[in-house]
């Protein structure tokens, strides 16, 4: 079995010999963080709007006779910002049959009347064209019943720019009727299995411009991001010892405190990226600790005879949610980001682990053993309430939420492999983004 449940991790850790150094894609990091030239043509600011708000999409304008770049990227950037405004989960978009009944429409005249009458209450349009040797990408949101434009952004890049300029706008969009932005230009990071190795990849949240981080022929585990995005904290057996390592965005890689051989697991980051938060044996016992990451100063959180492990700090930073087996078998805790104020969370089921906490600081998700196999389920705080999302299609572990809150990421072998699959908050919508097998432990971008 392929699980790459921490828990298990630390009762059975794995040892390698004959590890390889870090071969680094170096292109990589420059596509990490460079986006487009953007420019604002009018923004328009108005309070938060319904969910499921019917939206007209056209195809997105491009000169007759234009480049083929450029009618290229009319349909990318048409395909990508269709599939990210419907994963919002807060468009309707109106069937495109309709659009034939709207009369000859532009962004000088976009026929308001005529596509109120085919159901739409907002409409974007948008062109491609190229200039000097790169694309202009213009989108408009509308407010047809009021014949407003909400919206205007103008975006200059090359053509391998244009998925990410669609997710761009996309968030923008989600904006202007939520107050926050959208996940549309998030990524995740997960453990890939590349041959007998586990390497660190990351991709975009629809699965897209994948790359593979690692190239050490060793295990690489429990991927976290970095609340900044610009760097990644996980698990390395490059020299055989489990060591917590963090990966910069200029590809170098440093251990994030002394280590000398002991099991270390589970990192993951403080709110403001000041510490990691982490599992150590290095007095004896699985333990949870917590590191300055500047000074590589520790503190140790917890002291119990059993198993401790899988720390998840909180939205706030004021506590964190952990797995024990301090009550016979392993469970969700939540305790004081001091250490103090340990509390039980989890009394259903035996076997509850890997939590991790909405963005929204009200509930948290977590992997438990049903019927011999995991699902994924969220635990409602205040009302103590715990929801199943996922149902019994193979087993399905290491929830991750979306920085809106209102998706997660997780692994499944439902297809006989495991893979990545996003869905909403309600367990629908599911869809697959990974689909060479062996992906496994995702963490989504903040």
């Amino acid at each position: 079995m392929t699980r790459n449940t921490r828990f298990s991790v630390l009762r059975h850790p794995a040892r390698l010999l004959a590890l390889s150094g870090l071969l680094w894609i170096l292109w990589w990091t420059a596509g990490w963080v460079a986006y487009p030239q953007e420019d604002t043509l009018e923004f328009i600011i108005s309070e938060t709007g319904a969910t499921q708000i019917p939206l007209a999409l056209p195809d997105f304008r491009h000169a007759p006779r234009g480049s083929p770049a450029a009618l290229r990227a009319a349909q990318t950037i048409h395909e990508v910002l269709r599939n990210d405004l419907d994963f919002s989960g807060y468009f309707l978009i109106v069937d495109p049959d309709y659009y034939r009944l709207v009369n000859t429409f532009n962004e000088q005249d976009p026929r308001f009347r005529d596509w109120v009458e085919i159901g739409a209450d907002s409409l974007i349009l948008g062109n491609v064209e190229e200039r000097s040797q790169n694309l202009v990408v213009e989108g408009r949101l509308y407010e047809v019943q009021e014949e407003l434009l909400r919206l205007g952004k103008r975006y200059r890049g090359r053509l391998e720019d244009i998925r990410g300029i669609a997710h761009r706008f996309a968030d923008e969009v989600v904006r202007q009727f939520t107050g926050e932005k959208g996940v549309a230009a998030t990524r995740l990071t997960f453990v890939s299995q590349v041959g007998s190795a586990k390497e660190i990849s990351i991709m975009d949240y629809d699965g897209e411009h994948r790359m593979q981080l690692t190239r050490d022929r060793t295990l690489n585990l429990s991927p976290a991001w970095s609340p900044d995005g610009l760097r990644i904290a996980f698990v390395s057996y490059r020299k055989n010892d489990p060591e917590v390592v963090i990966l910069s965005q200029d590809g170098s890689l440093e251990r994030a405190f002394p280590q000398a051989r002991e099991l270390n697991s589970a990192p993951d980051w403080s709110p403001d990226g000041k510490q990691l938060a982490f599992t150590s044996s290095r007095d004896g016992n699985a333990e949870i600790y917590k590191v300055e990451v500047r000074t590589g100063r520790l503190r140790r959180l917890t002291n119990h005879p059993s198993i401790d492990t899988s720390p998840a700090w909180s939205p706030t930073g004021r506590e964190i949610l952990f797995t024990s087996d301090r009550s016979g078998s392993p469970q969700l805790y939540m305790m004081d980001a001091e250490g103090g104020n340990i509390r039980r969370l989890t009394f259903e089921g035996q076997y509850n682990d890997l939590g991790a906490w909405s963005p929204r600081g009200d509930r948290f998700a977590f992997s438990s053993r049903i019927k011999g196999r995991f699902e994924v389920l969220v635990h409602h705080i205040r009302d103590q309430k715990t929801q199943r999302l996922t149902q019994g299609e193979g087993s399905n572990e290491s929830p991750t939420w979306a920085p809106d809150g209102r998706h997660l990421a997780f692994s499944s072998n439902r297809t006989g492999r495991y893979e990545i699959y996003i869905m909403d908050l309600q367990g629908k919508r599911v869809r697959r983004i990974t689909h060479n097998g062996g992906n496994t432990a995702p963490d989504w971008s903040r």
